[in-house]
């Protein structure tokens, strides 16, 4: 059998999809995937590396290339239109493809997925983790209940035939466009097109910074999990402004990222400063940063990295 994976990039981020896949690929070397690229447009030599990837660990690249003049009015904020293309993925896909994973880019899969792919969706049509904490504040914009499920669509496993089904009675773009008054972004779209119909995944399949740097605001339902899935998490979201592609990232995964990046084209990356500190700012941090591992503070954002 073969995998699907689904991701959305754009030609700045490929660099990221390349370094997220080979971490795929390496964790689950016993399967066979079939990438599918949603984009609204990459160079051919972007592309020919990114084959390259793929190809070197067996595994066949489809890149779709979707216009963003498409999408109309809909909201961006701080984000590119290209989320968008998400709400696409059952009308891109062949309609022979039963099943799919959407992965985000700015990620490392961490283990292998042959549990997630294949998790038991039972009458539900996607699976994911929720969106924590800002759900909390979004269900009300959303006319969502507390017991709704506002996710974050990092990592989707999608039953794509009961999503063509619910298309064929309300089409997902056209659903977006009567919501548009309250939609920020494509995840506020999936939340209520699917409501009722979302499976929760655990945490560790959707490891935000989040989890790691803001225990007081995390929900107890997940407190029993959290410690395990932070030792070892299924997939890591670096779903903050400062990247493990610059050089002052403090995740404690962060050297994940340049382990698989040396295994791509892209190996000679320079990795640029995101924030551009005096030279006393940066020597303060450098100093808060150190008294933090050696435990003589503890800042409430502080994560001592974990050795890889």
């Amino acid at each position: 059998m073969h995998y699907n994976i689904v991701i959305v990039s754009n030609e700045g981020y490929i660099q990221h999809a390349a370094v997220m896949l080979t971490s795929l690929f390496c964790t689950n070397k016993d399967k066979h995937f079939i990438v599918y690229l949603l984009t609204d447009g990459i160079t051919k030599e972007t592309m020919s590396k990114l084959q390259t990837v793929c190809v070197t660990h067996g595994a066949e690249l489809k890149v779709i290339t979707c216009g963003i003049d498409n999408l109309g009015d809909f909201p961006v904020g701080q984000w590119n239109p290209i989320m968008y293309f998400k709400l696409l993925i059952p009308q891109l896909l062949p309609a022979t493809e039963k099943r799919c994973l959407f992965l985000d880019v700015d990620m490392i899969v961490y283990d292998d997925i042959t549990s997630l792919y294949h998790w038991n969706l039972q009458d539900k049509v996607i699976a994911a983790a929720e969106d924590m904490p800002d759900c909390i504040t979004f269900k009300p914009r959303l006319g969502l209940k507390d017991t709704d499920f506002c996710i974050n669509s990092g990592v989707m496993v999608c039953d794509l035939e009961k999503w063509r089904l619910m298309e064929q009675e309300q089409p997902i773009m056209a659903y977006a466009t009567n919501i548009i008054s309250i939609i920020v972004n494509e995840q506020d779209v999936l939340a209520c097109y699917f409501k009722d119909k979302i499976a929760l995944l655990p945490i560790r399949w959707n490891m935000t910074t989040f989890y790691f740097n803001r225990k007081p605001k995390i929900f107890s339902k997940y407190l029993p999990e959290l410690e395990a899935a932070k030792r070892f998490p299924g997939i890591i979201h670096f779903a903050a402004p400062i990247k493990p592609w610059f050089k002052d990232c403090q995740h404690p995964y962060r050297k994940l990222y340049k382990k698989y990046l040396m295994l791509t084209p892209w190996k000679k990356y320079h990795f640029p400063i995101f924030e551009q500190l005096s030279w006393w700012g940066r020597i303060k941090k450098t100093i808060r940063n150190w008294l933090n591992r050696i435990g003589i503070i503890r800042d409430g954002i502080f994560t001592p990295p974990i050795l890889s």
